[in-house]
């Protein structure tokens, strides 16, 4: 009987540390909320539409210089039409090629930075861990259940806004 109550004792102390050694942390959350995230979604926003309104104009001659290609095809020999219809399909092919690359470096842009910003956050999460005898501390998308005090999300926020 003894036994099964230092057993019961101890199971109990344990997970009482184990609990307050672990904590969670949302990091979708802070790339989404805090100050820095916005900015950077902001700054890509803004690429994308500048990019958008580019391309779009582009898009627009593109369509307008097929209509003409078009309305050539009974004047122009075969030959001089091909020729167009060649010409045309690689300003196409230069449009779509330009697109993408411009695309690609939005995207580097966008990962170098949410990078910078998950090594400054974990810099503060290892920070906050040995200040406040955290041992570990879990991304809460991989966590089921846990109590909301062990969520730390908001004290990371504030830290990393200031």
């Amino acid at each position: 009987m003894k036994k099964t109550i230092y057993f019961f004792l101890f199971l109990f102390f344990i997970s009482n540390s184990i609990a307050t050694e672990i904590s969670t942390v949302d990091i979708t959350f802070l790339l989404k909320n805090s100050n820095k995230g916005k900015s950077i979604q902001k700054e890509l926003d803004n690429l994308n539409s500048k990019n958008f309104k580019k391309f779009k104009e582009k898009k627009k001659l593109l369509e307008t210089e097929e209509k003409k290609i078009a309305s050539k095809k009974n004047i122009l020999s075969q030959e001089d039409f091909n020729n167009e219809v060649l010409k045309f399909k690689k300003k196409v092919q230069n449009y779509e090629k330009e697109r993408r690359k411009l695309s690609q470096e939005i995207n580097d842009i966008k990962l170098k930075k949410i990078a910078k910003l998950l090594d400054e956050i974990n810099k503060i999460l290892v920070e906050y861990s040995s200040k406040n005898s955290i041992s570990t501390i879990i991304d809460k998308k991989n966590i089921i259940i846990t109590k909301e005090e062990n969520d730390i999300t908001k004290k990371i926020l504030k830290i990393l806004d200031s």
